[in-house]
């Protein structure tokens, strides 16, 4: 059953139950499935046709989810994107994407531009089409266009952690797939209410989205995370399920303790990232379990560690039913238990292909197998470790190091906010380690060289460094090294 079914499907046999609660609004299943009909139908009116890219670019709110189900049961592929990116990452993008349709909301709309044949629709004002109007005039029967698993769902776009973002292209049979196991693996079923605080075009909040929607529970979420309002949010939705990050789990680690904070129903949290704060988050916040879990945009969701399992540290758990884990050298030798090596998957919820771009989409996907460019190792019992980038290993005088262990090692010292460590070249040792500081109080290289010294190898201690008042980071906050390894070249040339 692909995901448009689904809708169908819960609308027939959950039909009053409520679907979404936002910002004092709700939506049951019924209306929700009539509502998405409803922006099928709007969308085919403004020329979409069965796998056309529908952009969506716009906030946290109703019209979002219904203009996505709407932009699949039309028959598009969805395309949703970050309307607060730079002008020229958003301009690449969309280019690269050619979009029929640009769904926008007034905030968003005036900052677009649309690539030759692309129409802006926009709720709430601006653009070249006003979707609520087109909404309110179009039927709310199914479209009755018929999707199969190879059809095109959805198309999203790598962060660019290592040059231009790549279109990722998944099909039906991968959208939502996911769902099942964290219905398994996390407990959750119709009585659940999942919450979400991340933007809506995050796949965080999308899979909260469809987690719900396969459990036939509810789905929350507000328009944006302010940390002030997050427990009264929880008490007003009862949320018993919330889906996020490791970063705003640490944020509300960070607040005065609260009455709303202590009896709160939270029974678990999927917190992306969240291994280093897990049990200070279980005791202060009274939740059964906090879970981790590894994946990315391409491969989708690959691990995670089963509820009530002690934690093993640095691993996001064993892999998820039906995915299969392979760690190999660079020969393509399958590796022994903790030899490092490029981890490899075989998901049936990785993407199809990499967007107009056959050469790299085969060189990612060979015999089968999904090569990550991450490297890691499996433990005895095939638990996952992440250990780096491959292109992100520093090889020092014939030693290699992990650029992330460093980082993890340096941001331990109460003085630093952020770390990024990257290999320069040297004429000698091949490469030589550089670490970028931010500060949040007064410290020194030689201190920190002090404090590494105690922690790490010798060869592991940057020698060159460098303070600075902030990273380069991509809308999702995932430090740009190629653009401080560019900084260097002129330097080093």
């Amino acid at each position: 059953m692909v995901i448009t079914e689904l809708v169908a499907d819960r609308a027939r046999t959950r039909g009053s139950h409520p679907f979404l609660l936002h910002a004092g609004q709700r939506v049951t299943y019924a209306e929700f499935d009539r509502l998405s009909n409803r922006a099928a139908h709007a969308l085919r009116s403004l020329g979409v046709e069965r796998g056309d890219r529908v952009t969506l670019a716009l906030g946290n709110s109703v019209e979002y989810l219904v203009a996505a189900f709407g932009a699949l049961k039309a028959g598009a592929i969805l395309h949703p994107v970050n309307p607060a990116l730079g002008a020229n990452e958003l301009r690449y993008i969309l280019d690269h994407a050619t979009p029929r349709v640009i769904v926008a909301d007034a905030a968003s709309a005036p900052g677009l531009t649309a690539p030759a044949g692309a129409v802006i629709a926009s709720f709430g004002g601006g653009g070249d089409a006003a979707l609520d109007a087109l909404l309110e005039r179009s039927s709310d029967v199914p479209v009755g266009i018929a999707l199969g698993p190879g059809d095109g769902s959805t198309l999203l776009y790598t962060s660019g952690t290592t040059g231009k973002p790549k279109g990722v292209l998944f099909q039906h049979r991968s959208t939502g797939a996911a769902s099942h196991h964290f219905l398994e693996l996390l407990g959750i079923d119709a009585d659940d209410t999942v919450l979400a605080v991340t933007p809506l075009f995050h796949g965080n909040a999308w899979g909260a989205a469809c987690t719900a929607l396969e459990a036939g529970g509810t789905f929350a979420f507000p328009k944006v995370f302010r940390a002030s309002e997050f427990w009264p949010l929880v008490h007003e939705v009862h949320a018993t399920v919330l889906f996020t990050l490791g970063t705003i789990l640490a944020i509300l680690l960070t607040q005065e303790p609260s009455d709303l904070e202590r009896t709160n129903p939270l029974r678990v949290i999927l917190g992306l990232g969240s291994a280093p704060i897990r049990e200070q988050v279980i005791r202060r916040f009274g939740v059964t379990d906090v879970a981790e879990c590894f994946g990315s945009t391409d491969a989708g969701v690959v691990t995670m560690t089963p509820l009530g399992a002690a934690p093993r540290k640095g691993s996001a758990g064993p892999a998820v039913p039906g995915v299969t884990l392979r760690v190999v050298d660079d020969e393509g030798r399958v590796q022994a238990p903790r030899a490092v090596g490029e981890i490899l998957i075989d998901s049936p919820h990785r993407m199809a292909e990499y967007f107009r771009e056959p050469d790299q989409t085969a060189e990612a996907l060979r015999d089968g197998w999904f090569h990550s460019g991450d490297l890691g190792y499996l433990d005895e019992e095939g638990w996952l470790y992440f250990v780096d980038r491959k292109r992100d290993v520093i090889r020092r005088g014939g030693e290699n190091m992990s650029s992330v262990l460093i980082e993890k090692t340096l941001c331990e010292h109460p003085a630093v906010a952020e770390a990024a460590v990257i290999g320069v070249p040297d004429p000698v040792l091949g490469q030589e380690v550089k670490a970028f500081i931010v500060a949040k109080a007064p410290v020194t290289a030689d201190e920190l060289r002090a404090f590494a010294s105690e922690r790490l190898a010798k060869f592991q201690v940057p020698r060159l460094w460098e303070f600075r008042e902030s990273l380069p980071k991509t809308p999702t906050q995932r430090v740009e090294k190629y653009k401080l390894r560019a900084e260097l070249k002129p330097l080093l040339g």
